[in-house]
């Protein structure tokens, strides 16, 4: 998919949205470090943000999309349909995961309750989910490019990918504390709060599903 939007949307010369590739990931994983500095996934390092973000590339029902506007990546979405299987298929590859990993923790090792609960985390949500299902994971905007409308054009083309491949629901987390920018920017462009959940250490947690049905409820199944 390749849809330019004109400077009135993005607010520079060219920006255009289109499906990711193999030679996106460098830019993704850098976008994902500077937006993301001091989350946990970021924590475990360059290589798995790497591995994490081809197993969604190469996942049949994975949605990968970047921003770029003249030669540059400026912001990535990225998420899927059919959680319960994708997480199945990180579940699987979860050795390709072990060297990150275990990398990360000789550098940092008071990760290791955050990996223990992230490992429980996958395998928990492997199980079945509703028809219809689909995971917006992770977007994010360079901090050069913020404020411009590429965010919202990079989640309505998400949106619109989702749609096209008969997704009957749209859901994702974010943090609910000290985080009003990005709670606000989510029901601005239409998604629904559906509820707030403590995860892992106190870590408070928003919901937030679009065009949620009630035999598509993520409510239900998420731990």
């Amino acid at each position: 998919m390749r849809t330019a939007y004109p400077p009135s949307a993005i607010g520079e010369p060219t920006a255009l949205i289109r499906a990711a590739t193999a030679e996106d990931l460098s830019g993704i994983v850098t976008i994902h470090q500077q937006s993301f500095a001091d989350f946990f996934l970021t924590r475990l390092g360059a290589s798995f943000l790497r591995q994490y973000y081809s197993l969604v590339l190469n996942y049949r029902s994975g949605i990968v999309l970047v921003g770029e506007s003249p030669g540059a990546l400026r912001g990535f979405a990225s998420g899927f349909l059919e959680p319960g299987e994708f997480y199945r298929l990180m579940w699987r590859a979860r050795l390709t995961f072990a060297l990150p990993v275990i990398a990360a923790l000789f550098r940092h090792p008071s990760l290791v309750t955050r990996v223990l609960h992230g490992v429980r985390r996958i395998h928990n949500t492997a199980s079945p989910w509703p028809e219809g299902s689909c995971e917006l994971a992770s977007i994010a905007v360079s901090p050069s490019s913020g404020g411009n409308g590429l965010g919202k054009a990079l989640i309505q083309a998400f949106l619109a990918q989702a749609r096209s491949r008969n997704a009957r629901c749209i859901f994702l987390t974010t943090d609910a504390d000290g985080n009003d920018a990005v709670n606000a920017f989510y029901r601005n462009v239409g998604f629904r709060h559906t509820r707030r959940f403590r995860q892992g250490e106190g870590r408070w947690m928003n919901e937030y599903v679009m065009n949620g049905l009630e035999a598509c409820n993520p409510c239900e199944i998420l731990p």
